[in-house]
């Protein structure tokens, strides 16, 4: 009798299981790509619920079987299997065992595909770790693509991610641009059809390839992704890219309109990008653009308030002055260079004593004008404060720096100088002395041009050096005609400033 009640569970069971698994079936269906004679399925439910909110890892077409295998291996307990691969793959890591690290990301990678980190993580490894475990540039070459190719395929998986697309960028520009081997990289990348495709040879300059990636990652943010970096550095890269692509367009030998208009671009870009609306973490927008406007403004409304208030200032300034102990008052008049650590930090602590603020000298104003003071010392100390959040992140990017090189090295004289120093070294490893000379001396009357009509270059250390590339390799060239620099040299300046950045 038990034996019947049994048998007859099973079958309910079985009978149960059936309308079950085709309701599954239908939920589940997965899709057809349109063929010549069909036009294609959409699929269940569930994988067009997939589909639609971009969860989906079987792209129509586009089956991957491992990984699919992988999953059904793993019996659904992926989180486990990939936290046991990436112990795996970090103890690989420790023991520099870089190929296996290689496989075991590329197991990851399958098992969860949605996991950021693990794509970044690899292309690094290949890019960086496994490149150099060759010889052979050209190999070398390879295993950076493939890195970058491995990005490539993570962002099919993660169609809403803009870091991985920025990565991309940034693999390109870095890699490509600037590695040791990077003259022999940007000539096999700008030969590698597989990777360009139809892509014009002129645009397949590694920093215009980077810089297209870059401003791809932009936009998908402007359509609304989402990415952890802030604006500041995220939106910094593609107008570097094409700062780097005029820098390497003339120490590749091109000059003349070509570099005019590539630092003009740079120009553009970099002014675009100071233009983009920022936001500080306590919600407060700012243009790092905009400094020099408050700052002008700030000196408007501080002339206004002294005229408010004529003397007051310097009466605060001289009360405070009195009111600090002798200590402080010695430290003060002690020459900065020679402050004992104590004494420099009681001038720190003097000076910002003795600072006066807007509040201050407004509140010296009387009657019915007293009110319109504390208005304009309130609005004073809030151009302060953005002048001072603009500055620090100019500073992060090197902001200034950057502008003003756009500026300086679109000029005909820049560019004309650094074509002559070109020509001159190229003339020099010829055995062309004279020529060598020749060529020396119009680089330096040009650069005594830039340096007179652009005099900040000489407080941008980058700026000096490469003028001083220029006067060594004078020298050099002095030496073959037993000659050297004249006493009033014409860029005595840089010299100058060059002695004072080596300390």
């Amino acid at each position: 009798m038990s034996a019947q009640r049994s048998l007859l569970r099973k079958v309910i069971y079985l009978a149960l299981m059936v309308p079950l698994l085709g309701v599954l079936f239908w939920l589940g269906q997965p899709g057809a790509p349109p063929s010549e004679s069909q036009p294609g399925a959409a699929g269940g439910v569930l994988t067009q619920m997939r589909q639609r909110e971009g969860l989906t890892q079987t792209h129509i077409g586009e089956l991957d079987p491992a990984s699919e295998t992988i999953k059904l291996a793993t019996l659904g307990l992926r989180g486990v299997a990939a936290m046991l691969l990436w112990e795996k793959a970090n103890d690989h890591k420790m023991r520099k065992n870089w190929f296996k690290l290689s496989a075991t990301l590329e197991q990851l990678a399958k098992v969860q595909p949605h996991f950021i980190s693990v794509w970044r993580f690899q292309c690094w490894n290949l890019s960086y770790n496994c490149s150099v475990e060759f010889d052979d540039y050209r190999d070398r070459y390879r295993w950076v693509m493939k890195g970058i190719e491995h990005l490539k395929k993570g962002i099919t998986y993660n169609k809403h991610e803009p870091i991985l697309v920025w990565d991309v960028g940034w693999f390109i520009s870095q890699k490509i641009g600037k590695s040791d081997e990077h003259k022999q990289f940007r000539r096999l990348f700008r030969e590698d059809d597989d990777f360009h495709g139809p892509r014009p040879l002129p645009l397949r300059d590694s920093w215009l390839v980077g810089k297209e990636w870059f401003r791809e990652a932009e936009a998908m943010v402007d359509r609304g992704d989402k990415v952890k970096s802030g604006p500041l550095l995220f939106r910094s890269h593609a107008p570097l890219c094409q700062m780097y692509y005029a820098d390497t367009l003339e120490k590749e030998g091109t000059f003349g309109e070509v570099a005019h208009r590539a630092w003009k671009q740079a120009a553009l870009d970099w002014y675009h990008y100071g233009q983009f609306d920022m936001t500080t973490s306590d919600g407060t927008i700012y243009r790092l653009n905009d400094q020099e406007m408050f700052e002008e403004s700030l000196r408007r409304l501080t002339e206004e308030i002294d005229q408010m208030a004529p003397g007051a200032r310097e009466k605060i300034f001289q009360r405070k002055l009195e009111g600090l102990s002798r200590e402080m008052r010695q430290a003060l008049e002690t020459h900065p260079q020679k402050r004992s650590p104590k004494q420099a930090d009681l001038a720190a602590r003097a000076e910002e004593e003795l600072k006066v603020s807007y509040d201050e000298v407004a509140r010296t104003v009387t009657g019915p004008a007293r009110r319109k003071a504390l208005q304009l010392a309130d609005n004073a100390k809030q151009c302060e404060d953005m002048i001072r959040i603009i500055r620090s992140n100019r500073m992060t990017v090197n902001f200034n720096y950057w502008r003003l090189k756009a500026e300086v090295e679109q000029t005909a004289d820049a560019i004309a100088a650094r074509q002559a120093a070109y020509e001159a070294q190229t003339a020099y490893k010829r055995g062309e002395i004279l020529t060598a000379r020749e060529l020396c001396e119009r680089a330096i009357e040009l650069w005594r041009k830039v340096v007179d009509e652009f005099p900040a270059i000489k407080q941008e250390r980058t700026f000096v050096d490469d003028i001083m590339d220029v006067v060594k390799q004078y020298k050099t060239v002095l030496a073959q005609f037993n000659a050297k620099l004249p006493p009033d040299f014409i860029l005595n300046d840089i010299l100058e400033a060059a002695r004072e950045y080596e300390g």
